[in-house]
């Protein structure tokens, strides 16, 4: 356990230097990402052969999967089988080896390609499968694509696969048979949890705004939808469950620039973080939550370049919140090999920044346009993988693996 809980330098609570700096020189202050290399880039694409490098072996990229035609989404690690899953624009999900990052398996999820009619010149496409979550042996997808009752507008909706039969059919999560699908647009969130009463609920958030709840019936084996939780006015961007004391609480994230707190016991929100409470002033992306010493954080990022952490406990306070020098897109809390805590931030440019925790102390950049070693377009979604190995899914419709193998204290800069 990493026990200081003192966010940012000392001299400093809401930020320090913000410029982005010349790539060949220093420039700008601490949190520069284009500052001259602090680690060793061949070890990074896992060329270095010198004996006596100066420079850190911090990080190394394990391999990359490619085989999309549209921009990867999501991705969720099968760890009882060293695989992973990916999700993309192009419709499908796919599944990895993770040893040799070799495609094992391809699911045509959904159609993407719209019908038109003949008057019609341009061919539309819907957005694809937008979101992934693995609960145990069941894989549940959230894409869009339209019903044989509308044929040509597509709706969002949720399929359930049980990876232990993969030969069944999936489990379709609707509304209704008269309202066949599961939102009224995509499905960008998605996340199980269970309830202190034992029961499983699956909530899934949609870019209609709306926060659906589903119970599993075991008479008809289905998943039902309970309810609907609505306040949010756009579209719904990411979604995490966490216990606050005895209540089991949902946080939303959304592209109407707040972040909602929801009881699961009344499936009401009791608290809004919005720019009235000097929040997010565009969307907010993605959110992580972080515990140190026995305190539990939010830590939420967006298109208006803010880091911001909130205290999760009554009234949800903010306690630090910094300027990035481009938008940030995704999150992801891991630890380096010595167990030290760091954040991964994920941006719109296909770099992704490495920052310590607490102290939000700037230690390198990585990316395509960075070091050439890397994603060279946004960076969806960043999530922790087993043994300080972490994985991105990017624009670029490629998702790559990476092994911590440093210290962050060994980065000097």
């Amino acid at each position: 356990m990493y026990n200081n809980n003192r966010f940012g330098n000392n001299n400093r609570s809401h930020g320090g230097g913000r410029g982005r700096g010349g790539r060949g020189g220093r420039g700008g202050g601490g949190n520069n990402r284009f500052t001259q290399s602090e680690v060793c880039n061949f070890f990074l694409d896992n060329r270095c052969n010198r004996d006596n490098c100066r420079s850190p072996h911090f990080l190394q990229r394990l391999g990359t999967a490619s085989g999309h035609n549209g921009a990867v989404k999501d991705v969720v690690i099968w760890d009882a089988r060293q695989q992973a899953f990916t999700c993309a624009m192009d419709g499908s999900v796919r599944l990895w080896d993770l040893g040799t990052m070799k495609e094992v398996a391809v699911i045509p999820q959904c159609k993407t390609e719209l019908d038109s009619l003949p008057v019609q010149k341009d061919k539309k496409s819907s957005e694809g499968v937008a979101s992934l979550h693995l609960e145990g042996p069941h894989l549940f997808v959230g894409y869009e694509e339209p019903t044989p009752l509308i044929p040509d507008i597509p709706v969002g909706r949720i399929q359930c696969w049980n990876l232990e039969n993969p030969g069944a059919p999936p489990m379709e999560l609707m509304v209704s048979p008269e309202m066949p699908f599961a939102h009224y647009r995509n499905v960008w969130a998605l996340t199980v949890t269970t309830l202190p009463t034992g029961a499983i609920i699956v909530l899934s958030g949609s870019a209609d705004g709306r926060i659906g709840y589903w119970l599993y019936d075991g008479a008809t084996q289905a998943f039902k939808r309970a309810g609907v939780m609505e306040g949010h006015t756009r579209g719904i961007t990411r979604l995490k469950t966490v216990q606050l004391g005895a209540t089991t609480a949902l946080i939303s994230s959304s592209m109407d620039h707040t972040i909602r707190i929801w009881d699961l016991s009344t499936f009401t929100c009791g608290t809004v973080l919005s720019r009235a409470c000097d929040g997010h002033a565009n969307v907010v992306m993605d959110l992580e939550v972080w515990v140190n010493n026995g305190e539990q954080y939010l830590i939420s990022t967006g298109l208006d370049h803010q880091i911001i952490v909130w205290q999760l406990a009554p009234p949800f306070s903010q306690v630090f919140k910094e300027t990035l020098d481009s938008p940030a897109l995704s999150l992801c809390a891991t630890t380096d090999a010595g167990e030290c805590p760091v954040l991964l931030i994920g941006h719109d440019d296909g770099s992704v920044t490495v920052k310590e925790l607490p102290s939000f102390q700037y230690k390198m950049s990585f990316g395509k346009n960075v070091t050439n070693v890397g994603h060279h377009d946004a960076v969806r979604r960043i999530i922790k993988g087993p043994m300080h190995t972490f994985f991105t899914a990017s624009n670029d419709r490629k998702m790559m693996a990476w092994q911590i193998k440093g210290k962050v204290a060994d980065i000097q800069n």
